[in-house]
């Protein structure tokens, strides 16, 4: 819309720079005072319209300048916002975890006491402790989302157990989870890691 502007105004300037230039020809060669009065009504016609391309310019380079500055002011005000965000990613990865430790900490007081009754404590005392802190800490898994993969005795899952063995069974249907080596978990509805399985078959001579 600017370079429109300039266009306007060099063409309003030419033509004036043309029309002054015939009238002082004219009058050189002694034109009527009719003829002169036509070019000067002409010039100032083009004076006119001079002025208005000259406040046209103005106005267009006005907000020119104003488009820029409110481009800088965005571009400044996007700049630190995406600072912002960074840092705060860079933070929320750092102590993302912060929570989670905190709530496991109790777990690790209470592995802690039950080492140092080791010692001192009857066996049943300490199997009892050694429950305690492992409810507890499934608890805390808990609060996390995390909780165990049912196995045994469930149908075998191939999304969330994994088959170790197959063994003969009477006493379970086929493909029945009769054994966990090793739990697994799930968060929330995603699985961390399956549970390790031994899976019931029909025998062989049944």
């Amino acid at each position: 819309m600017q370079n429109d502007k300039v266009d306007q105004l060099k063409h309003v300037m030419k033509a004036k720079k043309e029309t002054e230039a015939r009238v002082a020809a004219a009058q050189e060669s002694g034109i009527s005072a009719g003829l002169e009065d036509q070019y000067q009504a002409k010039i100032t016609e083009l004076e006119a319209a001079l002025q208005q391309a000259q406040a046209g310019l103005e106005e267009a380079e006005g907000k020119a300048r104003e488009a820029n500055e409110k481009f800088v002011r965005t571009y400044a005000e996007f700049d630190n916002f995406r600072k912002r965000i960074t840092k705060e990613k860079e933070e929320g990865l750092r102590y993302g975890n912060e929570k989670f430790v905190k709530e496991i900490l109790p777990v690790l007081d209470g592995l802690e006491q039950a080492l140092a009754h080791a010692e001192t404590s009857d066996k049943k005392a300490i199997v009892a402790g050694v429950q305690l802190v492992l409810r507890q800490f499934l608890k805390v898994l808990e609060g996390f989302g995390v909780t165990p993969v049912d196995a045994v005795g469930q149908p075998f899952d191939p999304h969330h157990h994994e088959a170790m063995a197959h063994q003969e069974s009477e006493e379970h249907d086929p493909h029945t989870v009769v054994t966990e080596y090793r739990r697994g978990y799930k968060m929330n509805d995603r699985l961390v890691r399956p549970s390790l399985v031994t899976v019931s078959k029909k025998p062989e001579n049944g």
